[in-house]
């Protein structure tokens, strides 16, 4: 893992998009809490040992159980389930699988994972209960919207959290064949996105801090046309108010999930430590079993006395 994966995990607009549909729709999918930066270090992390990311491997399970309706699917089993999902979305489709081989989720390349990820959380809008859980809620109230474009036409997305995205539109060098409706990987992209031949996005994190944050509205201060007015006005009323209070509850969260996980890393120390002084204890008792097996010396005096009651047990 080096320093460029982090700089390209965080380029890829779907995975702040996965940790905000988590986010959006943890009580009603009973999905898990985390925040971007978590799942980037899981994704990063996962492969690298034999065991699979835990974050990973229970965000997939509970996304298959909503998808399939099945709570029998577990960290033991969702392979399976997870071929047979892709397998059928695919041949419905008549898109590409990222499953046409045997191999196991953990060990498939980083962006096909994210690929993977991104498309159950399409997968799971379509589960039949979804209609039932938001029969009272707009469908537009909750799509994520820019909160504000620059004069270069980049787009600022805030998903939740602290960080700040910015999307470049870039032209895209050479000439381009148009793409025919559903080819390419990232087939669950739609057919909008693959149609922009001229053009690609480039995405990348503007505000990591809240420093971040203070020095991009103050860059917008003195803006002049419209759009940048407007994204100034967005950033300094909507944001800038909130963003002290939302570092402050992500600190307090990151205490709480230390503390949380403390007892265990604190119980591991104390069972090594009953398990050295067991070890110690065994090896005391060992060593002073060796010394009184081992003969003892004997003085001279001691030896005829020992000799004498013999002779009178012999008597």
């Amino acid at each position: 893992m080096n320093f460029s994966q982090f700089l390209t995990v965080q380029s890829w607009w779907e995975v702040p998009s996965i940790a905000y549909f988590c986010s959006l729709f943890r009580t009603a999918f009973k999905l898990l809490d985390f925040d971007i930066e978590e799942l980037e270090e899981a994704l990063l992390a996962d492969g690298l040992e034999e065991s699979a990311s835990s974050l990973l491997t229970e965000l997939i399970v509970r996304l298959l159980n909503g998808c399939l309706g099945n709570n029998d699917i577990s960290a033991f089993n969702y392979q399976m389930y997870l071929r047979r999902i892709f397998r059928q979305k695919c041949q419905e489709t008549g898109r590409y699988n990222p499953f046409n081989t045997d191999i196991d989720f953990q060990f498939l390349p980083l962006r096909t994972k994210v690929e993977i990820l991104y498309a159950l959380c399409d997968f799971r809008l379509d589960a039949e209960d979804v209609l039932d859980l938001f029969k009272n809620l707009e469908a537009e109230s909750l799509r994520v919207e820019p909160l504000g474009f620059d004069d270069d036409c980049s787009a600022y997305w805030y998903f939740y959290g602290t960080r700040l995205y910015r999307e470049d539109l870039k032209k895209k060098k050479g000439k381009h064949k148009r793409k025919k409706k559903g080819s390419g990987k990232c087939w669950f992209y739609g057919d909008d996105y693959l149609d922009e031949e001229d053009t690609e996005r480039v995405w990348q994190v503007v505000c990591f801090t809240e420093a971040d944050w203070l020095h991009l509205t103050d860059r917008f201060s003195k803006a002049t046309s419209k759009v940048e007015k407007e994204l100034y006005r967005s950033l300094s009323q909507n944001f800038l108010p909130e963003i002290p209070r939302l570092f402050q509850e992500k600190e307090r969260l990151q205490r709480k999930r230390l503390l949380e996980t403390a007892p265990r890393r604190t119980s591991n120390r104390v069972l090594q430590k009953i398990k050295q002084k067991e070890e110690e204890s065994k090896q005391s008792t060992d060593d002073n079993k060796e010394e009184d097996d081992e003969p003892q010396p004997t003085t001279s005096t001691g030896a005829r006395a020992n000799r004498a009651k013999r002779r009178n047990l012999i008597r």
